[in-house]
């Protein structure tokens, strides 16, 4: 076991990270720095328990995965004990040693576990340290959750958009990049920017007042996290306006999904306010395209959807296609920075 200023110097590390990813990677880091185990990983399962994500600490690096993930006997055991008792964490023995199972944050969309294996039972004090160190994790995730939340909805906040936006434009495969053998017979999916606005929101705080306008978006957000998978992103954007980030594998499989949310929205009756509608502005996400730039790009398909009489989906490169927008190409002979 490592000692004392060792652990708290790796803990004063864990709470200098602003980035919840980074905080993922610098729990697993410092609980290896003091159990030195055989594996040690996270595992996140959605509201519906099957796995979403899954990091793996190696030696060299770490590993995320978010598709073709499986769910172990193990953790299906250790969700389903966990979730019916106040037992801190559940064990099993497997082929390597001993399986233990922390459950480290639980919410409406879904549920992290941490994955110890280790040869034997932990001692009293390393059971001790274990539980510390999550409940410090714990702790600061929800400090830096709550700054980068959206108080109203829940929904993750603009502050987060701006930051999470240029995390995913680098994940878009370059237009010249070459696919290796391995990938070649796996789905394709691009990104894909979505402005979402509400119809004619303003005569709802006229007609209703503001209680009534809050409780809109409340609902509205509720729709868009039960019509979207939990790995695409959603964020309100300030007002009425809200923003996702989504993927597809092409044009018509994002226009059928996104569609499929409008329709979902139409359909709706909220009390005493009636049916709402939505009006959207699309971008496909390009790695040779600044992030501002895309969002300008949905910002004019969601005008033109707008001007268009609403309640319906733009694309932008539709309207490109069309001969409707111009665009406007930066030399980088007219960029000046002074």
């Amino acid at each position: 076991m490592t000692s004392a200023p060792r652990l708290l110097d790796q803990i004063a590390n864990l709470t200098a990270i602003r980035d919840l990813e980074l905080i993922e990677f610098s729990l697993l880091k410092t609980l290896k720095g003091f159990l030195q185990p055989r594996g040690l990983s996270l595992v996140r399962l959605g509201s519906n328990g099957l796995p979403t994500m899954e990091i793996s600490f190696g030696v060299e690096k770490n590993t995320v995965k978010h598709d073709n993930l499986t769910l172990s006997p193990e953790v299906q055991a250790a969700d389903e004990f966990l979730r019916a008792s106040d037992s801190q964490f559940h064990s099993s023995r497997v082929t390597e040693g001993l399986l233990i199972i922390f459950p480290l944050m639980s919410t409406r969309t879904g549920r992290n576990y941490l994955q110890i294996v280790v040869d034997g039972e932990l001692s009293k004090m390393d059971q001790h340290m274990v539980a510390g160190v999550l409940q410090i994790y714990r702790n600061f995730v929800s400090v830096i959750q709550h700054s980068q939340t959206d108080q109203l909805t829940g929904l993750a906040n603009r502050k987060t958009f701006d930051e999470c936006v240029a995390r995913v434009h680098e994940l878009i495969q370059p237009e010249n990049e070459n696919i290796s053998d391995d990938r070649r017979g796996a789905t394709h999916l691009s990104y894909w920017l979505v402005m979402v606005d509400i119809d004619h929101f303003k005569s709802v705080n006229d007609r209703f007042g503001h209680l009534y306008g809050d409780e809109v978006l409340v609902l509205l957000a509720q729709t868009m996290q039960t019509s979207f998978r939990e790995n695409d992103l959603i964020f309100r954007f300030g007002g009425e306006e809200f923003v996702l980030i989504i993927r597809c594998a092409d044009h018509a499989a994002c226009l059928t999904t996104l569609e499929r949310f409008r329709v979902k929205v139409e359909q709706r009756s909220i009390p005493q306010v009636g049916h709402i509608t939505v009006s959207m502005g699309v971008t496909q996400m390009e790695r040779s395209t600044f992030a501002a730039t895309m969002v300008d790009h949905a910002d004019q398909a969601l005008y033109h959807s707008k001007r268009n009489g609403r309640n319906q989906v733009t694309f932008y490169e539709d309207l490109v296609a069309q001969g409707l927008v111009v665009v406007e190409e930066i030399q980088t002979d007219e960029i000046s920075f002074f």
